[in-house]
């Protein structure tokens, strides 16, 4: 719990905060991956690690690898066809923060794929204003992360699953809802559109100068969720004030799956040392995990 704890502290606003190069990689963690390079439709290099399914370190082993950052557990291509989850992130720091995640679904049995917007991480340089809530060039971003993930030999392209946090939800509802490979999406602190959040993140941050691209609430879950027919299990804290539950009710209302379910956290907010994630991290990798393992 403690080790998960390190990487799954979400930033609590929904505005643009990257992070560029690691302070650690998997290998630091004993895990095993390989780091490719996506390209996008418009030339971009989006960089993705790739964690086959994989057996769980003993806690001797996992310290080797802590205490010798430059270990690292070889990478055997595996040609069994796996289901694979791709975790997509929020709108702040890069990818290394999803570890605690990646292990703990590649460790279940799944093949798991994490990758960094552009201007983020180790993905090509993108010029941004960081007063922006999200670029619609993300789009562009998942997708090629899709296309990529669909021909991997270990990956059965008719078996991939989502999951997705704050903004990294609202994008993952997008793509779901238009990508027939995706057969299931996790989503945490979703909310059904920027129009309806935007009111109260400036009054959250008045210090800020929040701004939305024009037409960008076109890929939102509440311009989409009459053609999302997918299982979808939502995730949300009682307390959260950014994306409260109000969001992901309705968008389970009005969404046209026959599997839908929703687990209001008490006592979580929406990112932090309160998240949902973080304050209940074994019941949530229990329901997440069940969920996937049932619709993958």
């Amino acid at each position: 719990m403690v080790l998960a704890c390190l990487f799954l502290v979400v930033n609590n606003l929904l505005a643009l905060k990257p992070k560029v190069g690691y302070d650690w990689k998997p290998n630091n963690f004993g895990l095993i991956f390989k780091e490719y390079k996506a390209p996008t439709s418009d030339g971009f290099k989006i960089n993705v690690w790739f964690y086959p399914a994989q057996k769980a370190l003993d806690d001797d082993s996992l310290k080797f690898y802590i205490n010798n950052m430059n270990a690292v557990r070889p990478y055997i291509p595996d040609t069994v066809k796996r289901p694979t989850i791709v975790i997509c992130d929020g709108d702040a720091n890069n990818m290394q923060y999803q570890l605690g995640f990646a292990r703990a679904y590649c460790t279940q049995g799944f093949n798991v794929i994490t990758f960094d917007w552009r201007g983020f991480g180790g993905s090509q340089p993108f010029p941004m204003d960081t007063n922006y809530l999200v670029y619609p060039e993300f789009i562009k971003d998942y997708d090629a992360v899709i296309d990529f993930a669909k021909y991997l030999p270990s990956v059965d392209g008719n078996r991939i699953g989502v999951f997705g946090y704050s903004t990294g939800a609202y994008l993952s509802f997008y793509i779901a809802s238009q990508r027939p490979e995706i057969k299931a999406m996790v989503g945490r602190g979703i909310f059904t559109d920027y129009q309806n959040v935007l009111p109260n993140l400036r009054k959250l941050s008045p210090e800020r100068e929040l701004m939305l691209p024009e037409g960008m609430d076109n890929n939102s879950p509440r311009s989409n969720w009459q053609s999302f027919k997918k299982p979808l299990f939502l995730i949300v804290g009682e307390l959260d004030d950014r994306t409260p539950k109000e969001n992901s009710i309705e968008i389970l209302k009005n969404i046209k799956s026959n599997i839908r379910e929703l687990w209001v956290v008490n006592k979580a907010e929406h990112g932090g040392m309160k998240a949902p994630e973080v304050i209940e991290w074994e019941m949530f990798l229990k329901k997440t995990t069940r969920f996937f393992n049932e619709n993958l």
